[in-house]
C-alpha cells in the first residue's frame, strides 16, 4: 500500500523527511504549491502522479485539507486518511485571507513568522524551531501566496469524514493553538471507524517536534490499516 504525505503551510514536502522510512520505497512525498490554482486540481494531481491504486492519504494542516479531497474524489483508492492539526470544515475568512495576503506582498514569509512560531509547543526544541524557520523562509513568496489563496478557496469536506466508514486517524497537539484538542476530537467523533491521538506537549508541526512518538503511532496505524486490507482480501 502506497503512502501520500501532504504538507502543511508554509512548509515543503521535506517537513516528511523523517516519516518515509516508515515504508521505504512506497511514499509519496509531493510539494503542493506547483500543483494548480484551486485543492481540487492538488488533490487530482496527486491522485494521477501515484499509480498504485491503493494508499493512504496523510496530511498535516493544508495538506489534510488535500487529503481530504482526494477522499472526496477518489475515494474507492483510499484505504484510509491521517489527519494532522486538520480541519474538515471551512467558512470564508475573507479578512484573514487578505491579511495574510498583505504580510506575504509586503514582507514576505519573514512578515508571518512571529505567528507561525507561535504555533509550535512550548517544549520544542530550538534545533526544531531552526529547522522550521529555515522551511519556512526557503519558500518562494508567490507559491505561498497561491497557497493562501487555494486553502481559503477550500471547499468544506465534513460531509467526507461524516460519511467516511474506513480507518481515521486524527492527530493533534495539545499546545496547537490553530486546531485545538476539543476540535480535533470534534471531528474524530464525526466518523465511525476514527481515532483520536493527542501528542502532549506539541503544537502544530507535531511530526517535526516529537518524530519519533509520531511515527510509532504512524507506523502502528498503517500496519493495522494494511492488516486490515489483508485480512478482507
Amino acid at each position: 500500500m502506497h503512502l501520500a504525505f501532504l504538507h502543511a503551510f508554509p512548509l515543503d514536502h521535506s517537513m516528511w523527511d523523517e516519516q518515509r522510512a516508515i515504508a521505504p520505497g512506497r511514499c509519496t512525498t509531493p510539494c503542493l504549491y506547483q500543483l494548480g490554482d484551486s485543492l481540487e486540481n492538488w488533490a487530482s494531481r496527486v491522485l494521477d502522479s501515484i499509480e498504485t491504486h491503493s494508499l493512504i492519504a496523510i496530511g498535516s494542516s493544508m495538506g489534510g485539507s488535500c487529503a481530504l479531497e482526494m477522499a472526496r474524489q477518489a475515494p474507492d483508492r483510499i484505504a484510509a486518511l491521517v489527519l494532522v492539526g486538520t480541519k474538515a470544515g471551512h467558512r470564508p475568512e475573507p479578512a484573514a485571507r487578505d491579511a495574510y495576503l498583505d504580510t506575504l506582498h509586503h514582507q514576505g514569509i519573514r512578515g508571518m513568522w512571529p505567528e507561525i512560531s507561535d504555533w509550535l509547543g512550548a517544549a520544542a526544541q530550538p534545533e526544531v524551531v531552526q529547522r522550521i524557520e529555515s522551511l519556512a523562509l526557503s519558500q518562494k513568496t508567490t507559491d505561498l501566496i497561491n497557497a493562501v489563496r487555494v486553502f481559503h478557496s477550500r471547499t468544506d469536506n465534513t460531509a467526507v469524514v461524516a460519511q467516511w466508514e474506513k480507518p481515521l486517524l486524527v492527530m493533534c497537539g495539545d499546545h496547537d493553538p490553530v486546531i485545538t484538542e476539543e476540535k480535533a476530537m470534534a471531528l474524530s467523533h464525526l466518523a465511525p471507524q476514527a481515532e483520536l491521538h493527542v501528542m502532549r506537549g506539541c503544537g502544530h508541526f507535531m511530526n517535526l517536534e516529537r518524530p519519533d512518538e509520531f511515527n510509532q503511532v504512524l507506523a502502528d496505524f498503517v500496519r493495522r490499516v494494511e492488516a486490515g486490507r489483508s485480512a478482507g482480501a
